[in-house]
């Protein structure tokens, strides 16, 4: 999509905001779902163009039985423990990634929406291959536990067939471009969004409904 700009970018604005606040409605829509993980869970939003949210929801990724930080749970074992316990942990994530995901399609096109593309945050660190440096480093031991909950959540939409673009915060900016307004514009949209649908719409939720945001746009090129 070619951006807009001026005028044009204040009544591309003004249309989008209209439509966040539930102007239009579509009984039947494609959407696309966004993701903010956590350690052990993580927020889904799935949001179609007009743009309206079609669900959200908080998704658990692992067993209540295991640790949800795996890495600062194995630190201090010997090195062979440690990568057991690390190892459950992240089959446990990915089963219930898959489960979860695989939840929230079935409910979407309950309701007759098909999923367009899912789109899951990466971590930009860089994270060592050598399991005992990062069980040495506090920061790294942070980086992977981010990082076995965004790998498990990207195999599950794999698993599923599902197309997948991944970002970071600094890519949200591109939904902005994507839509031709100015980043001021869509952080108002997303704002919008949530308007009516009640707690939570906190930081998490507002980025994951622009990152379904951008995806819908990559998907549609």
């Amino acid at each position: 999509m070619e951006a807009i700009h001026g005028n044009a970018a204040k009544a591309a604005g003004r249309e989008l905001r209209a439509r966040a606040s539930g102007v239009t409605v579509l009984a039947v829509a494609e959407v696309a779902i966004g993701l903010r993980d956590h350690s052990g869970w993580a927020v889904a939003v799935a949001v179609s163009a007009e743009p309206l949210v079609r669900d959200r929801r908080r998704m658990e990724l692992c067993d209540p039985a295991l640790p949800r930080q795996a890495y600062h749970a194995a630190s201090g074992l010997p090195i062979e423990q440690a990568r057991e316990v690390i190892m459950k942990v992240e089959r446990s994530a990915f089963a219930a990634s898959e489960r979860e995901l695989c939840g929230l399609v079935h409910d979407l096109a309950g309701q007759g929406h098909r999923v367009r593309a899912v789109a899951i945050s990466v971590r930009t660190s860089p994270i060592p291959q050598d399991l005992s440096t990062i069980l040495r480093s506090h920061p790294l031991l942070h980086a992977a536990e981010g990082e076995l909950y965004s790998e498990a959540l990207s195999d599950a939409a794999q698993s599923a067939g599902l197309p997948m673009i991944r970002f970071t915060t600094k890519d949200l900016a591109g939904a902005a471009a994507a839509l031709g307004c100015s980043p001021a514009t869509v952080a108002e949209i997303v704002v919008e969004l949530g308007h009516g649908l009640g707690p939570p719409w906190a930081k998490d939720q507002k980025e994951a409904a622009m990152a379904a945001l951008l995806a819908l746009q990559t998907a549609g090129r």
